[in-house]
């Protein structure tokens, strides 16, 4: 009976690890953009602000991060429920980030939205 039991929690665990797996596969990439429209590439200035913006949120993220006390578990439930508690807190490290890029000006969208934002700013407006 309790072998039974063992097998059933490690089959919903690599289920759940495969849900995972898959959920993060169909996700779009997400990249920070200038709010204002303007591209960073080929721009000298821009890229060398929005390198030292990236640095300073890194820190600011580190230093939400270092709060955090460490995850103790035991046994295959209780990886489980650390595994939750590590999406939650890598969750909150991004929300940290994304609130820091945006206090310096740039938005969080996907590779496609930007390239598509950066294609019809650079065409020529009809008047």
């Amino acid at each position: 009976m309790k072998l039974v039991s063992i097998a059933a929690i490690g089959a919903v665990a690599l289920g759940l690890a495969g849900c995972q797996t898959t959920a993060d596969q169909q996700q779009p990439k997400k990249v920070f953009v200038r709010a204002d429209g303007q591209s960073i590439r080929g721009n000298p200035r821009l890229e060398q602000q929005a390198e030292l913006d990236k640095t300073i949120c890194i820190g600011e993220t580190q230093k939400a991060a270092v709060g955090m006390s460490p995850i103790y578990y035991r046994g295959v439930v209780g990886a489980i429920q650390a595994g939750m508690i590590e999406n939650q807190r890598q969750s909150a490290l991004l929300d940290v980030a994304i609130g820091c890029m945006a206090s310096k000006g740039y938005v969080v969208s996907t590779e496609e939205e930007a390239a598509a934002r950066q294609a019809a700013r650079s065409r020529p407006r009809r008047s």
